[in-house]
Protein backbone atom coordinates (compact mmCIF):
# COMPACT_ATOMS: atom_id res chain seq x y z
CA UNK A 1 0.00 0.00 0.00
CA UNK A 2 3.07 2.41 0.35
CA UNK A 3 3.37 2.27 -3.34
CA UNK A 4 -0.04 3.36 -3.82
CA UNK A 5 -0.09 6.15 -1.65
CA UNK A 6 3.54 7.40 -2.90
CA UNK A 7 2.39 7.15 -6.81
CA UNK A 8 -0.50 9.07 -5.93
CA UNK A 9 1.64 11.58 -4.32
CA UNK A 10 3.06 12.34 -6.82
CA UNK A 11 0.67 12.57 -9.29
CA UNK A 12 -0.92 14.96 -6.43
CA UNK A 13 2.92 16.89 -6.55
CA UNK A 14 3.24 17.09 -10.66
CA UNK A 15 -0.77 18.70 -10.40
CA UNK A 16 0.28 21.34 -7.87
CA UNK A 17 3.18 22.07 -9.66
CA UNK A 18 1.05 22.14 -13.26
CA UNK A 19 -1.14 24.52 -11.42
CA UNK A 20 1.63 26.57 -10.13
CA UNK A 21 3.10 26.96 -13.36
CA UNK A 22 0.06 27.87 -14.71
CA UNK A 23 -0.44 30.77 -12.08
CA UNK A 24 2.55 32.40 -12.64
CA UNK A 25 2.25 32.23 -16.55
CA UNK A 26 -1.31 34.19 -16.09
CA UNK A 27 0.49 36.56 -13.74
CA UNK A 28 3.53 37.09 -15.67
CA UNK A 29 1.31 38.15 -18.56
CA UNK A 30 -1.12 39.74 -16.15
CA UNK A 31 -3.97 37.69 -17.60
CA UNK A 32 -7.36 36.90 -16.07
CA UNK A 33 -7.53 33.76 -14.71
CA UNK A 34 -9.54 30.88 -17.01
CA UNK A 35 -13.19 31.19 -16.52
CA UNK A 36 -13.06 35.18 -14.60
CA UNK A 37 -14.50 36.68 -17.52
CA UNK A 38 -17.79 35.11 -17.85
CA UNK A 39 -17.85 34.56 -13.59
CA UNK A 40 -18.86 38.93 -14.27
CA UNK A 41 -21.96 37.27 -15.66
CA UNK A 42 -23.52 35.16 -13.37
CA UNK A 43 -26.80 33.47 -13.50
CA UNK A 44 -29.86 34.03 -11.43
CA UNK A 45 -29.32 31.81 -8.38
CA UNK A 46 -31.96 29.00 -8.27
CA UNK A 47 -32.15 27.27 -4.75
CA UNK A 48 -32.51 23.87 -6.56
CA UNK A 49 -29.46 24.32 -8.91
CA UNK A 50 -27.39 25.14 -6.82
CA UNK A 51 -28.18 22.25 -4.57
CA UNK A 52 -27.89 19.97 -7.17
CA UNK A 53 -24.26 21.27 -8.23
CA UNK A 54 -23.30 21.41 -4.66
CA UNK A 55 -24.84 17.44 -3.89
CA UNK A 56 -22.89 15.93 -7.42
CA UNK A 57 -19.55 17.83 -7.24
CA UNK A 58 -19.53 16.49 -3.23
CA UNK A 59 -20.47 12.74 -4.41
CA UNK A 60 -17.58 12.73 -6.89
CA UNK A 61 -14.98 13.78 -4.31
CA UNK A 62 -16.33 11.35 -1.76
CA UNK A 63 -16.05 8.79 -4.99
CA UNK A 64 -12.55 9.87 -5.51
CA UNK A 65 -11.67 9.57 -1.54
CA UNK A 66 -13.33 5.81 -1.51
CA UNK A 67 -10.78 5.20 -4.29
CA UNK A 68 -8.17 5.83 -2.57
CA UNK A 69 -8.88 3.22 0.25
CA UNK A 70 -6.02 1.08 0.61
CA UNK A 71 -7.68 -2.46 -0.05
CA UNK A 72 -8.72 -0.76 -3.43
CA UNK A 73 -6.16 -1.42 -5.95
CA UNK A 74 -5.39 -5.38 -5.14
CA UNK A 75 -8.94 -5.52 -4.40
CA UNK A 76 -11.23 -3.90 -7.08
CA UNK A 77 -10.87 -6.68 -9.47
CA UNK A 78 -12.08 -9.40 -7.74
CA UNK A 79 -14.29 -7.50 -5.07
CA UNK A 80 -16.24 -5.07 -7.85
CA UNK A 81 -15.66 -5.88 -11.07
CA UNK A 82 -15.58 -9.86 -10.97
CA UNK A 83 -19.35 -10.41 -9.24
CA UNK A 84 -20.98 -7.51 -11.88
CA UNK A 85 -19.26 -9.87 -14.62
CA UNK A 86 -20.88 -13.11 -14.01
CA UNK A 87 -23.88 -13.91 -16.45
CA UNK A 88 -23.19 -11.33 -18.61
CA UNK A 89 -23.56 -11.10 -22.32
CA UNK A 90 -20.15 -12.40 -24.37
CA UNK A 91 -18.87 -8.79 -25.94
CA UNK A 92 -19.39 -8.10 -22.07
CA UNK A 93 -17.95 -10.11 -20.78
CA UNK A 94 -15.02 -9.82 -22.78
CA UNK A 95 -14.93 -6.34 -21.93
CA UNK A 96 -15.02 -6.61 -18.53
CA UNK A 97 -12.64 -9.61 -18.34
CA UNK A 98 -10.34 -6.92 -20.16
CA UNK A 99 -10.95 -4.69 -17.47
CA UNK A 100 -9.82 -7.00 -14.94
CA UNK A 101 -6.71 -8.48 -16.85
CA UNK A 102 -5.26 -4.63 -17.17
CA UNK A 103 -6.21 -3.87 -13.42
CA UNK A 104 -4.55 -7.05 -11.97
CA UNK A 105 -1.18 -5.72 -13.73
CA UNK A 106 -0.96 -2.54 -13.03
CA UNK A 107 -3.12 -2.09 -9.90
CA UNK A 108 -1.31 1.25 -8.09
CA UNK A 109 -1.44 3.32 -11.10
CA UNK A 110 -4.63 2.45 -12.45
CA UNK A 111 -5.84 3.28 -9.06
CA UNK A 112 -4.54 6.57 -8.25
CA UNK A 113 -5.38 7.67 -11.73
CA UNK A 114 -9.03 7.23 -10.85
CA UNK A 115 -8.77 9.02 -7.55
CA UNK A 116 -7.57 12.12 -9.19
CA UNK A 117 -9.76 11.89 -12.51
CA UNK A 118 -12.88 11.82 -10.03
CA UNK A 119 -11.64 14.03 -6.85
CA UNK A 120 -11.19 16.51 -9.76
CA UNK A 121 -14.54 16.32 -11.56
CA UNK A 122 -16.09 16.79 -8.10
CA UNK A 123 -13.34 19.60 -7.27
CA UNK A 124 -14.25 21.24 -10.70
CA UNK A 125 -17.99 20.95 -10.44
CA UNK A 126 -18.38 22.29 -6.58
CA UNK A 127 -15.99 25.35 -7.53
CA UNK A 128 -16.44 25.71 -11.41
CA UNK A 129 -20.12 27.72 -11.04
CA UNK A 130 -21.32 28.33 -14.64
CA UNK A 131 -17.98 29.40 -15.56
CA UNK A 132 -15.97 27.64 -18.69
CA UNK A 133 -14.31 25.48 -15.88
CA UNK A 134 -17.56 24.26 -14.17
CA UNK A 135 -19.04 23.26 -17.41
CA UNK A 136 -15.74 21.46 -18.26
CA UNK A 137 -15.99 19.55 -15.64
CA UNK A 138 -19.75 18.84 -15.89
CA UNK A 139 -19.01 17.48 -19.44
CA UNK A 140 -16.06 15.21 -17.53
CA UNK A 141 -18.64 13.97 -15.18
CA UNK A 142 -20.64 12.70 -18.46
CA UNK A 143 -18.26 10.93 -20.04
CA UNK A 144 -16.33 9.11 -17.39
CA UNK A 145 -19.55 8.49 -16.15
CA UNK A 146 -20.65 6.62 -19.16
CA UNK A 147 -16.82 4.61 -18.89
CA UNK A 148 -17.77 3.72 -15.07
CA UNK A 149 -21.97 2.74 -16.06
CA UNK A 150 -19.82 0.83 -18.93
CA UNK A 151 -16.55 -1.01 -17.37
CA UNK A 152 -17.68 -0.13 -13.88
CA UNK A 153 -21.39 -1.49 -13.58
CA UNK A 154 -21.46 -3.68 -16.09
CA UNK A 155 -24.05 -1.10 -17.94
CA UNK A 156 -25.78 -0.91 -14.49
CA UNK A 157 -26.59 -4.99 -14.24
CA UNK A 158 -29.24 -4.69 -16.59
CA UNK A 159 -27.79 -7.59 -18.61
CA UNK A 160 -26.77 -9.95 -16.22
CA UNK A 161 -28.89 -12.00 -13.68
CA UNK A 162 -30.89 -10.72 -10.62
CA UNK A 163 -31.13 -7.21 -11.84
CA UNK A 164 -33.49 -5.22 -9.29
CA UNK A 165 -33.65 -1.29 -8.37
CA UNK A 166 -33.77 -2.76 -4.93
CA UNK A 167 -29.58 -3.71 -5.51
CA UNK A 168 -29.37 -0.44 -7.66
CA UNK A 169 -29.67 -1.31 -11.07
CA UNK A 170 -29.80 0.12 -13.82
CA UNK A 171 -27.02 1.77 -11.77
CA UNK A 172 -25.60 4.63 -9.84
CA UNK A 173 -23.58 6.56 -12.47
CA UNK A 174 -26.30 7.46 -14.31
CA UNK A 175 -27.74 9.65 -12.07
CA UNK A 176 -24.46 11.64 -11.82
CA UNK A 177 -24.41 11.75 -15.65
CA UNK A 178 -28.38 12.82 -15.52
CA UNK A 179 -27.14 15.31 -12.84
CA UNK A 180 -24.97 16.81 -15.01
CA UNK A 181 -26.38 16.68 -18.02
CA UNK A 182 -29.82 19.09 -16.23
CA UNK A 183 -27.11 21.34 -14.66
CA UNK A 184 -25.48 22.16 -18.22
CA UNK A 185 -29.25 23.03 -19.66
CA UNK A 186 -29.70 26.28 -20.48
CA UNK A 187 -30.97 28.16 -16.54
CA UNK A 188 -34.40 29.01 -18.28
CA UNK A 189 -35.44 25.13 -17.79
CA UNK A 190 -34.80 25.76 -14.01
CA UNK A 191 -36.57 29.56 -13.69
CA UNK A 192 -39.78 27.99 -15.23
CA UNK A 193 -39.34 24.59 -13.06
CA UNK A 194 -39.38 22.15 -15.92
CA UNK A 195 -36.05 21.30 -14.78
CA UNK A 196 -37.98 19.63 -11.58
CA UNK A 197 -40.80 17.99 -13.29
CA UNK A 198 -37.87 16.34 -15.87
CA UNK A 199 -36.03 15.37 -12.93
CA UNK A 200 -39.70 13.95 -10.91
CA UNK A 201 -40.69 12.04 -14.21
CA UNK A 202 -37.31 10.55 -14.40
CA UNK A 203 -36.88 9.26 -11.12
CA UNK A 204 -40.75 7.81 -11.96
CA UNK A 205 -39.50 6.19 -14.91
CA UNK A 206 -36.74 4.38 -13.23
CA UNK A 207 -39.30 3.49 -10.37
CA UNK A 208 -41.70 2.03 -13.28
CA UNK A 209 -38.30 0.28 -14.88
CA UNK A 210 -37.30 -1.23 -11.45
CA UNK A 211 -41.15 -2.80 -11.12
CA UNK A 212 -40.51 -3.92 -14.59
CA UNK A 213 -37.19 -5.83 -13.61
CA UNK A 214 -39.22 -7.30 -10.22
CA UNK A 215 -41.81 -8.73 -12.75
CA UNK A 216 -39.67 -10.49 -15.26
CA UNK A 217 -39.37 -14.21 -14.09
CA UNK A 218 -35.90 -14.20 -15.87
CA UNK A 219 -34.58 -12.22 -12.43
CA UNK A 220 -35.88 -15.04 -10.25
CA UNK A 221 -37.52 -12.96 -7.70
CA UNK A 222 -40.57 -15.38 -8.29
CA UNK A 223 -39.06 -17.88 -6.15
CA UNK A 224 -37.78 -18.48 -2.55
CA UNK A 225 -33.77 -18.42 -3.19
CA UNK A 226 -34.50 -15.86 -5.70
CA UNK A 227 -35.86 -13.07 -3.61
CA UNK A 228 -33.69 -14.10 -0.86
CA UNK A 229 -30.31 -13.83 -2.40
CA UNK A 230 -31.45 -9.78 -3.29
CA UNK A 231 -31.21 -9.39 0.24
CA UNK A 232 -28.65 -12.27 2.22
CA UNK A 233 -25.39 -11.02 0.19
CA UNK A 234 -25.86 -7.49 2.51
CA UNK A 235 -26.60 -9.32 5.61
CA UNK A 236 -22.71 -10.57 5.62
CA UNK A 237 -21.04 -7.44 5.06
CA UNK A 238 -19.37 -6.50 7.82
CA UNK A 239 -21.36 -4.05 9.78
CA UNK A 240 -22.65 -3.11 13.47
CA UNK A 241 -24.97 -6.38 14.68
CA UNK A 242 -28.10 -3.66 15.03
CA UNK A 243 -27.54 -2.69 11.04
CA UNK A 244 -26.64 -6.31 9.40
CA UNK A 245 -29.32 -7.90 11.44
CA UNK A 246 -32.68 -6.93 10.32
CA UNK A 247 -31.73 -7.35 6.76
CA UNK A 248 -30.47 -11.15 7.74
CA UNK A 249 -34.35 -11.16 9.40
CA UNK A 250 -35.67 -9.60 5.92
CA UNK A 251 -34.09 -11.83 3.89
CA UNK A 252 -35.34 -15.31 5.85
CA UNK A 253 -38.97 -13.57 5.85
CA UNK A 254 -39.05 -12.96 1.96
CA UNK A 255 -38.03 -16.44 1.29
CA UNK A 256 -41.56 -17.62 3.55
CA UNK A 257 -43.87 -16.31 0.88
CA UNK A 258 -42.01 -15.14 -2.47
CA UNK A 259 -45.32 -14.09 -4.14
CA UNK A 260 -46.76 -12.08 -1.59
CA UNK A 261 -43.58 -10.09 -0.91
CA UNK A 262 -42.36 -9.62 -4.35
CA UNK A 263 -45.84 -8.75 -5.42
CA UNK A 264 -45.31 -5.78 -2.55
CA UNK A 265 -41.96 -4.23 -3.88
CA UNK A 266 -43.85 -4.08 -7.32
CA UNK A 267 -46.76 -2.48 -6.52
CA UNK A 268 -45.04 -0.11 -4.34
CA UNK A 269 -42.80 1.21 -6.89
CA UNK A 270 -45.28 0.96 -9.53
CA UNK A 271 -47.14 3.43 -7.35
CA UNK A 272 -44.67 5.49 -6.65
CA UNK A 273 -43.35 5.62 -10.41
CA UNK A 274 -46.90 6.03 -12.16
CA UNK A 275 -47.50 9.13 -9.13
CA UNK A 276 -44.17 10.93 -9.66
CA UNK A 277 -44.63 10.92 -13.65
CA UNK A 278 -48.65 12.04 -13.62
CA UNK A 279 -47.82 14.37 -10.29
CA UNK A 280 -45.65 16.61 -10.35
CA UNK A 281 -45.03 18.76 -6.52
CA UNK A 282 -46.42 16.53 -3.88
CA UNK A 283 -44.39 16.57 -1.35
CA UNK A 284 -46.32 13.19 0.08
CA UNK A 285 -45.57 11.47 -2.66
CA UNK A 286 -41.88 12.96 -2.35
CA UNK A 287 -41.93 11.62 1.56
CA UNK A 288 -43.44 7.92 0.07
CA UNK A 289 -40.58 7.99 -1.97
CA UNK A 290 -37.63 9.04 -0.09
CA UNK A 291 -39.05 6.52 2.56
CA UNK A 292 -38.83 3.41 -0.35
CA UNK A 293 -35.42 4.94 -1.11
CA UNK A 294 -33.92 4.50 2.85
CA UNK A 295 -35.42 1.20 2.64
CA UNK A 296 -33.39 0.10 -0.23
CA UNK A 297 -30.45 1.66 0.94
CA UNK A 298 -30.41 -0.09 4.17
CA UNK A 299 -31.93 -3.74 3.00
CA UNK A 300 -30.61 -3.76 -0.54
CA UNK A 301 -27.72 -1.96 -0.85
CA UNK A 302 -26.19 -1.93 2.56
CA UNK A 303 -25.15 1.58 2.91
CA UNK A 304 -23.46 1.41 -0.65
CA UNK A 305 -21.09 -1.68 1.45
CA UNK A 306 -18.96 0.71 2.92
CA UNK A 307 -17.66 -1.78 5.17
CA UNK A 308 -16.17 -4.29 2.44
CA UNK A 309 -13.27 -1.30 1.67
CA UNK A 310 -13.44 -1.59 -1.86
CA UNK A 311 -16.65 0.26 -1.97
CA UNK A 312 -16.93 2.74 -5.15
CA UNK A 313 -19.77 4.81 -4.36
CA UNK A 314 -22.75 5.33 -2.05
CA UNK A 315 -24.95 3.35 -4.83
CA UNK A 316 -28.10 4.44 -6.48
CA UNK A 317 -30.74 5.09 -3.51
CA UNK A 318 -29.20 8.22 -1.92
CA UNK A 319 -28.43 9.65 -5.93
CA UNK A 320 -32.64 9.18 -6.54
CA UNK A 321 -33.09 10.66 -2.82
CA UNK A 322 -30.82 14.04 -4.05
CA UNK A 323 -32.90 14.40 -7.01
CA UNK A 324 -36.05 14.19 -5.49
CA UNK A 325 -34.84 16.83 -3.24
CA UNK A 326 -33.85 19.08 -5.72
CA UNK A 327 -37.26 18.87 -7.35
CA UNK A 328 -38.77 19.76 -4.12
CA UNK A 329 -36.73 22.96 -3.62
CA UNK A 330 -38.56 24.32 -6.80
CA UNK A 331 -42.19 24.58 -4.67
CA UNK A 332 -43.31 25.16 -1.29
CA UNK A 333 -42.66 22.62 1.38
CA UNK A 334 -40.76 21.11 4.33
CA UNK A 335 -37.61 21.89 2.83
CA UNK A 336 -37.07 25.79 3.24
CA UNK A 337 -34.01 25.40 5.01
CA UNK A 338 -32.35 23.73 2.00
CA UNK A 339 -33.36 26.84 0.22
CA UNK A 340 -31.31 29.25 1.62
CA UNK A 341 -28.27 27.93 -0.09
CA UNK A 342 -26.52 30.64 -1.78
CA UNK A 343 -24.01 31.14 -4.81
CA UNK A 344 -20.21 31.23 -4.31
CA UNK A 345 -18.58 34.44 -2.58
CA UNK A 346 -15.02 34.04 -3.23
CA UNK A 347 -14.76 33.95 -7.47
CA UNK A 348 -11.06 34.10 -7.93
CA UNK A 349 -10.25 31.35 -5.08
CA UNK A 350 -13.20 29.09 -6.09
CA UNK A 351 -11.88 29.53 -10.14
CA UNK A 352 -8.68 28.63 -9.11
CA UNK A 353 -9.79 25.27 -7.15
CA UNK A 354 -11.76 24.57 -10.60
CA UNK A 355 -8.67 25.00 -12.12
CA UNK A 356 -7.06 22.66 -9.71
CA UNK A 357 -9.50 20.06 -10.59
CA UNK A 358 -9.25 20.58 -14.35
CA UNK A 359 -5.48 19.53 -13.74
CA UNK A 360 -5.93 17.20 -11.32
CA UNK A 361 -8.75 15.37 -14.38
CA UNK A 362 -5.54 15.22 -16.95
CA UNK A 363 -2.95 14.38 -14.90
CA UNK A 364 -5.10 11.13 -13.95
CA UNK A 365 -6.04 10.59 -17.58
CA UNK A 366 -2.26 11.08 -18.87
CA UNK A 367 -0.92 8.92 -15.92
CA UNK A 368 -3.94 5.84 -16.55
CA UNK A 369 -3.42 5.83 -20.34
CA UNK A 370 -0.33 4.47 -20.99
CA UNK A 371 -1.34 1.06 -19.27
CA UNK A 372 -4.82 1.02 -20.78
CA UNK A 373 -2.73 1.66 -24.13
CA UNK A 374 -0.29 -0.91 -23.32
CA UNK A 375 -3.15 -3.26 -22.20
CA UNK A 376 -5.04 -2.68 -25.44
CA UNK A 377 -2.17 -3.57 -27.66
CA UNK A 378 -0.30 -5.80 -25.11
CA UNK A 379 -0.31 -10.13 -26.23
CA UNK A 380 -3.38 -11.43 -24.37
CA UNK A 381 -1.00 -14.51 -23.00
CA UNK A 382 1.64 -12.31 -21.08
CA UNK A 383 -1.74 -11.02 -19.00
CA UNK A 384 -1.95 -13.61 -15.61
CA UNK A 385 -6.01 -14.77 -16.57
CA UNK A 386 -8.71 -13.61 -13.92
CA UNK A 387 -9.32 -17.18 -12.30
CA UNK A 388 -12.40 -15.39 -10.80
CA UNK A 389 -13.99 -15.12 -14.28
CA UNK A 390 -13.83 -18.91 -15.50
Amino acid sequence: MSTFYAVLLVELGITLLVLSGVGVYWRWHHLAWPGARNSSRSLPSIPARTFLRCLLGSLWVLDGLLQAQPAMPAGFPGGILAPVAVGQPGWLHAMLDWEIRLWQVHPVHLAAATVLIQVGIGLAILTGGDTRLGRVGLWSSIVWGILVWLLGEAVGGLLGPGASLLSGSPGSVLAYVAAAALLLAPVELWQRGRACRIIEVGVGTTFLIGALLQTLPSEGFWTPAGLRALFAPMAVVPQPGFLGGPIAALARLVATDPLLWNSLFIFAMLGLGVGLCLIGGNRWLTMAALVWTAFAWWFGQDFGMFGTGVATDPNLAPLMAVLLLTAQLSSDGPWRILRRIHPHQHPVLLRRLALAGLVAILIGVLGGLPYVSQGAFANPSVVPPSASLH
